[in-house]
C-alpha cells in the first residue's frame, strides 16, 4: 500500500522523489508528517509496505540473517529496501527518505537546495544526512566551509541518496543477508561498497522522538525516560556539543598551539 499526496514540489527541492516510510496504525505520526509536508509544500509518497505485524517469515528468513533483530527493525530495514527499489524501477536520478517522526527547520528548503548544489559536483554514490543535531562530531565538522561535510550518517531518519548509491546497495542485498539495523546498516554497508556519506554543516531535520513529540518505537534508551526528560535531555546535548563545541573549536583555531621544548 503506498499513498501519494497532490501537493506540488517547491522548486529548489532538487530530488525526484521523497518518500515516507511510516505504518498503517500510526495514526498520530501520520497526521504529523502530513502537517509537515503539507507546511512545507512537499509532495510525497507513504511507504507502508512491511508493517512488523504483517512480515511473512519466508522473507524474513530469505532478507535476515538469523537472531540480530527485532520485528520493528526489520520493518524498518525492509522500508528503507523499499524506497531504494521504488527510485530504481522508475530510474530517478535522487531521492529524498524520511522516517515518520521528522521535524523539519523552517527554511528547509532553502538549505537543502544549497546542499544539494553542491552535490551535484559529487561522484556518483552518495548520500546527504540532513540530522544530527545532538549527535557528537569532530572538530573538524565545525571548521568545515561547508555546506556538506564528509562524515558518516549517524542515524536514518532523513537522507539525499542517489541512484548509483541505490543500486549498489540493492546488488549488494541479491547475495547477502541484513544483520543490522537500518542505521548500522547504511553506515557499514555504505563504507564497504564505496558510498561516501556528508552532512550538513546545520543540520535541518530533527527527530519527534528524541524531541520528545512522540514515545520512541526502536530506542530501548528513550522508552526508560519521559517526554520532557528526553526533551531536555536533546536540548542539553544540542548545546553541549553542538552550540557550545562550535564556539570553543572556533575559538581554539584562532590561537597558535602552544609547545613545549
Amino acid at each position: 500500500m503506498t499513498t501519494e499526496t497532490s501537493l506540488a514540489a517547491p522548486a529548489g527541492l532538487a530530488v525526484d522523489a521523497v518518500y515516507v516510510l511510516s505504518v498503517k496504525s500510526f495514526a498520530q505520526r501520520i497526521a504529523h508528517i502530513e502537517r509537515e509536508m503539507t507546511r512545507h509544500g512537499i509532495a510525497f509518497e507513504f511507504v507502508f509496505e512491511h508493517d512488523a505485524g504483517e512480515l511473512d517469515e519466508r522473507l524474513i528468513a530469505a532478507r535476515f540473517a538469523p537472531g540480530g533483530l527485532k520485528k520493528s527493525q526489520q520493518s524498518l530495514v525492509l522500508k528503507h529496501i523499499r524506497a531504494w527499489r521504488l527510485a530504481q524501477a522508475a530510474n530517478l536520478r535522487r531521492i529524498l527518505v524520511f522516517e515518520d517522526d521528522v521535524v523539519l527547520a523552517p527554511d528547509f528548503a532553502v538549505r537543502l537546495d544549497a546542499a544539494l548544489r553542491a552535490a551535484d559536483a559529487l561522484p556518483p554514490g552518495y548520500l546527504v544526512f540532513l540530522g544530527g543535531a545532538d549527535t557528537k562530531v569532530p572538530d573538524r565538522y565545525f571548521l568545515a566551509p561547508g555546506p556538506l561535510v564528509e562524515l558518516s550518517i549517524a542515524t536514518a531518519e532523513a537522507y539525499v541518496t542517489d541512484r548509483e548509491a541505490i543500486r549498489r546497495r540493492l546488488a549488494w542485498l541479491e547475495s547477502n543477508k541484513v544483520a543490522l539495523p537500518a542505521d548500522h546498516l547504511l553506515k557499514q554497508l555504505d563504507a564497504s561498497l564505496g558510498i561516501v556519506h556528508y552532512w550538513l554543516t546545520r543540520p535541518i531535520v530533527e527527530q519527534g522522538s528524541v524531541l520528545g513529540i512522540f514515545p520512541s518505537v526502536l530506542d530501548e534508551h528513550r522508552q526508560k525516560h519521559s517526554a520532557l526528560f528526553n526533551r531536555w535531555r536533546n536540548r542539553w546535548n544540542k548545546f553541549q556539543r553542538h552550540r557550545l563545541r562550535r564556539w570553543i573549536v572556533h575559538m581554539k583555531s584562532h590561537f597558535p598551539k602552544v609547545t613545549g621544548k
